[in-house]
């Protein structure tokens, strides 16, 4: 449990908790290190800690970056507390503890915590001619985001669809409990897990991969965290094929072609509630979308003329999408600046799903509410989530 001070009450002498242990952590890692200082560190912060937390306190833990080790008189400091104190474990956590730890973790955590590693650290970007080990090596690579939380994803099958782009460092796995929590509690585990990773690649990573399995409401959420300011590759696992790999010989045909109605030309002042069917995999049928926002003032359509499983076989199709819903999106801003919410019914891949939310953009548009399909539900259209607004 992370502890900030708060007001006058401070954080009760406490940097860390393990509530249900009662074991704190208390951090000092000043630039420089000062022995009176750091034994009157020790003796304010245990002494208050004691006073506020009472017989809670079960366990004191003081947590240093010293690297050429303690004057002397700190671990006599603590070896007096710990007289002073019989009922309570004192220790301290020192650089080589630390870094033990950091150690013990698995690949993913230490990519989770610690960011991207460099080229020549991944066991596959070496100092060789393929990369000279060089920033400039970025330039062509990756990093992979892997979102499983329908079905596993194989990380070997998703890398070969890269191709020749380097895959860089481990993957980001995203897997939310499905159905353990409620929609809006599991979409802010995902943020808070999506928004630490992005703020760590931005600079360091020219582009993300993303292999997504997941409810649509979570995928169309995935990609509005991610937004349009990333440059995102979304991939989509093909079924007949058993691959990732966008299919070679996949060709143009007047399926793949997007079809749009609705969109309003002129403006309304009013604050009005907007749906936006987006049918692609299936056709989202205005009488079961009206069940769930009966007397909208606008309905928008954006359909494949014949919407199908196999509807997207190329990347391009991601594209065009994007550019058609970000259309939508002004359009309807223009029409209706006084716009409650926009209800968006999707029906369609993960892959077309992440890009749909990198077009949401939470300063220049309503809150837009996600559904879920149950096709046995009652209505079929269940309210899982909302992007932006409050």
């Amino acid at each position: 449990m992370a502890v900030t001070s708060y007001g006058r009450m401070g954080d009760g002498k406490c940097d860390g908790l393990l509530f249900g242990n009662g074991v704190i952590y208390q951090v000092y890692s000043p630039d420089k290190l000062s022995q009176a200082r750091l034994v009157a560190k020790i003796d304010e912060d245990l002494g208050g800690a004691v006073e506020y937390w009472g017989n809670h306190l079960k366990k004191w833990i003081f947590v240093y970056n010293s690297r050429r080790g303690l004057p002397p008189e700190v671990p006599r400091a603590l070896l007096g507390k710990r007289k002073e104190y019989a009922s309570i474990q004192i220790e301290h956590l020192d650089n080589e503890a630390l870094w033990q730890m950091a150690c013990g973790l698995s690949a993913q955590e230490r990519a989770e915590l610690l960011g991207v590693p460099p080229v020549e650290m991944t066991g596959e970007g070496q100092r060789d001619g393929a990369t000279g080990g060089n920033v400039g090596a970025l330039q062509g690579s990756c990093w992979m985001l892997v979102h499983d939380v329908l079905s596993p994803i194989d990380v070997q099958s998703a890398r070969a669809a890269l191709g020749a782009v380097h895959a860089f460092g481990e993957p980001l796995i995203v897997r939310t409990e499905l159905g353990a929590l409620p929609w809006a509690a599991e979409a802010r585990w995902q943020e808070g897990l999506l928004r630490q990773a992005v703020a760590r690649l931005r600079n360091a990573v020219p582009r993300l991969a993303v292999f997504s399995l997941a409810p649509i409401p979570l995928a169309i959420h995935l990609g509005f965290i991610l937004s349009d300011r990333i440059a995102v590759d979304c991939f989509q696992f093909d079924r007949d094929r058993q691959s990732w790999s966008w299919a070679e010989d996949a060709c143009a045909c007047d399926d793949d072609e997007l079809t749009l109605s609705g969109v309003p030309a002129g403006g309304v002042g009013d604050e009005v509630d907007v749906v936006v069917r987006v049918s692609l995999s299936a056709r989202v049928r205005p009488a079961d979308t009206r069940v769930v926002v009966p007397g909208a003032k606008c309905e928008v359509d954006l359909a494949c003329r014949e919407p199908s499983v196999h509807w997207l076989r190329r990347r391009d199709q991601l594209t065009n999408l994007g550019r058609q819903l970000r259309g939508v999106l002004a359009a309807l801003e223009n029409a209706f600046p006084n716009c409650r919410g926009i209800h968006l019914f999707y029906a369609g891949p993960t892959g077309g799903a992440v890009v749909v939310g990198q077009q949401v953009n939470p300063r220049m548009n309503p809150p837009v509410h996600l559904y879920q399909y149950d096709r046995n539900g009652t209505p079929r259209h269940q309210y899982a989530l909302t992007l932006g607004g409050a």
